[in-house]
């Protein structure tokens, strides 16, 4: 639910299974983890990296939404920006290195920009509005 432009739940939190940015980073991981395994096979070090890196992307939303301050939550938002960057950097290497499909790496690429999307959305509905009383930017 939004209340006043902030995302809450009826007890003061943000719920972040509701959340569409982590719906679409969930989804993501999931798939970041069936990749991993495949990849372990031939790089164990590769494959942990994009494995963290998918991990962190939702957990990071979902540690977003346990606090109180909206300055907390963009924090962690931001995190979960720098991890969506981290796997596709990972992803990249991967099929640079033939470790993964060229099917396999469209199919995260698509899910990673859908996530990008909407973490982009959520880290901008975060962001502090103008100041009161102040000019816009001309």
């Amino acid at each position: 639910m939004v209340v006043s432009g902030s995302l809450v739940t009826s007890w003061g939190m943000s719920s972040y299974e509701d959340l569409d940015a982590f719906k679409a980073c969930h989804q993501l991981t999931l798939a970041v983890h069936r990749v991993s395994e495949k990849v372990e096979e031939s790089d164990a070090e590769l494959a942990g990296q994009l494995w963290a890196a998918g991990l962190i992307a939702s957990s990071r939303i979902a540690r977003g939404a346990g606090f109180r301050q909206r300055r907390l939550f963009a924090a962690c938002v931001d995190r979960t920006l720098g991890a969506l960057s981290e796997i596709a950097y990972h992803l990249e290497m991967a099929r640079t290195m033939d470790l993964i499909s060229e099917a396999d790496h469209r199919e995260l690429e698509s899910l990673g920009g859908r996530a990008l999307f909407y973490v982009m959305k959520l880290a901008m509905s975060l962001e502090p509005g103008p100041a009161a009383g102040s000019a816009p930017p001309s």
